[in-house]
């Protein structure tokens, strides 16, 4: 069993304050609910964020931002059999009722199950779950009839966003491309797709290095990870690159390992640890005095990930 419980940082005083309505319980098929009524179920175990802080709303949401609509109002997940993969639910959540809409759909034979990418304005995106590594396509689904178009053949999607999806990619020009040593999707650059013309921009190349895309700041540019996955975590390099072929802006090189940011205007929160065991910690990047650790956790056997600005 999976348990999350939402807690309130303030600062500068990185005071920690648990909320006694943010609390989630996990089953074996990774679903998370709100332990608070009235209930509220979700997929964000799978989705990269468990669960978030809908402002919005005033309430602890168990789904990723992404998989929410602007406002807070609505957000959607999917659910699959395992034994039956090739048929997905995606549901539409009522944030504020705890209703939920339910749609079927079919999906490819070489798929298991869909994952929701991102909850715009224009519907909702779905890619196709691929075994230990980053899912296939994009479809649009219509969330008031469930109505279903693939958008765009596409392999390796690591988000969607804006109207663009993000794609990892093994660049031709690389004389040696990097080998991870188990499951994961290899990639040395990172390549956005307009969904509207397919249109591609390769927005970050590193050749030799494994390079992975981590999310975004609140403008939209990407947050980049780069690693030699053969060398130490020393090797590790986080950067925010906000225009295509562009270095960008390092926030940070060697350890801690970064995790989940989320932009909050002109600051980046992450998620983070290091290898001697100490507790991980929230980190927060400004560009005026770079990555600082502004909370630790007191037990080494407990995780924390920023769910997102509540003031």
């Amino acid at each position: 069993t999976l348990r999350y419980t939402g807690a309130f940082l303030t600062f500068p005083a990185a005071a920690s304050t648990a909320d006694p309505t943010g609390s989630f319980t996990g089953d074996s098929s990774y679903q998370l609910t709100t332990d608070t009524a009235p209930t509220l179920h979700g997929g964000g175990v799978l989705s990269g964020a468990p669960a978030f802080y809908d402002r919005a709303q005033l309430r602890w949401v168990p789904a990723s931002p992404s998989q929410s609509t602007p406002d807070g109002a609505f957000y959607a997940y999917s659910t699959w059999d395992g034994a039956n993969p090739s048929q997905a639910k995606v549901h539409i959540v009522d944030v504020r009722q705890a209703t939920e809409s339910v749609f079927d759909l079919a999906v490819p034979s070489y798929a298991k199950g869909f994952t929701v990418a991102d909850f715009a304005s224009e519907g909702v995106y779905l890619v196709a779950n691929q075994f230990e590594q980053l899912p296939n396509d994009v479809w649009l689904m219509n969330p008031s009839t469930g109505a279903l178009s693939r958008l765009a053949k596409l392999n390796f999607v690591a988000a969607v966003r804006n109207g663009y999806a993000w794609a990892a990619r093994i660049d031709p020009r690389d004389p040696s491309p990097p080998q991870l040593g188990g499951s994961g999707t290899v990639s040395d650059s990172i390549v956005r797709v307009d969904l509207t013309t397919g249109a591609q921009t390769i927005w970050f190349y590193r050749p030799r290095i494994q390079v992975e895309l981590m999310g975004f700041d609140s403008s939209g540019a990407p947050l980049i990870q780069v690693g030699d996955v053969r060398g130490s975590s020393a090797s590790l390099e986080t950067w925010l690159v906000a225009s295509p072929g562009r270095r960008g802006i390092l926030i940070h090189r060697g350890e801690p390992f970064l995790w989940n940011p989320q932009g909050d205007g002109d600051r980046i929160w992450f998620g983070g640890n290091l290898s001697d065991g100490t507790p991980s910690a929230v980190y927060l990047f400004t560009k005026a005095h770079g990555l600082q650790r502004v909370f630790g956790l007191p037990q080494i056997d407990q995780s924390v990930i920023p769910a997102g600005v509540c003031s």
